[in-house]
């Protein structure tokens, strides 16, 4: 006996498929581009090299938020001086992200440097969800952990949430000190900027407060 649908239900299920084909086609495509944008650089200028990198990391964290949407997960950033990371909330505690198509982690090259800002950001709004909900239990005795607990322990600076929204921030990047010197490039910056979701701005080379 072969199976038959109904016009009406065939006709509703085909358009659904369709649907969630093309979704995952969009992801999938973002995600190619966030991989693919690292190879995406102009000689060995160091104007490129920063312009290259905010644009990576750009890329890279709203893949992060798209991923963090569909897979109804809350995530976190740490930014350090060289370099960059992606976690994920299980409900009770911060911990790394499975290797994905997407890089969670990235370290910089030597000549660049990060610097994350939480604070005098434009904002005018108040925070859209309260930072305690993903404070773990025994925050508290933080000071009270040894050195080798504190550094294993996981607390992000910036929050996304699995809806949508983010806690305001902007990471700057520029050239280290060595390089900084060097005459032509030492008001080189550029900086990523988010409020609230994305899209993330870029802002450069040369920053208005510099």
């Amino acid at each position: 006996m072969k199976f038959k649908h109904s016009n009406s239900s065939y006709s509703a299920e085909k358009q659904h498929g369709f649907t969630l084909i093309e979704v995952m086609v969009v992801i999938v495509l973002i995600g190619l581009m966030a991989s693919l944008v690292q190879f995406n650089i102009s000689g060995n200028n160091p104007a490129d090299k920063l312009k290259h990198e905010s644009a990576r990391f750009a890329a890279i964290f709203e893949v992060a938020a798209d991923y963090g949407m569909l897979n109804n997960v809350e995530l976190g950033l740490i930014v350090k001086k060289d370099s960059y990371q992606f976690v994920g909330y299980d409900g009770t505690q911060w911990t790394e992200i499975p290797d994905q198509d997407w890089q969670a982690h990235v370290t910089m090259s030597e000549e660049i440097e990060l610097s994350l800002e939480l604070d005098d950001l434009p904002i005018d709004e108040p925070l859209l969800f309260d930072a305690d909900t993903f404070k773990e239990k025994d925050e508290d005795d933080f000071t009270l952990m040894s050195k080798e607990e504190r550094e294993k322990k996981i607390i992000p600076q910036v929050y996304i949430l699995s809806g949508g929204d983010l806690t305001p921030f902007s990471v700057t990047f520029r050239l280290n000190e060595d390089l900084a010197f060097i005459e032509g490039v030492e008001d080189l910056a550029y900086r990523v900027t988010g409020i609230y979701s994305i899209p993330l701005t870029i802002e450069g080379p040369v920053l208005d407060d510099q």
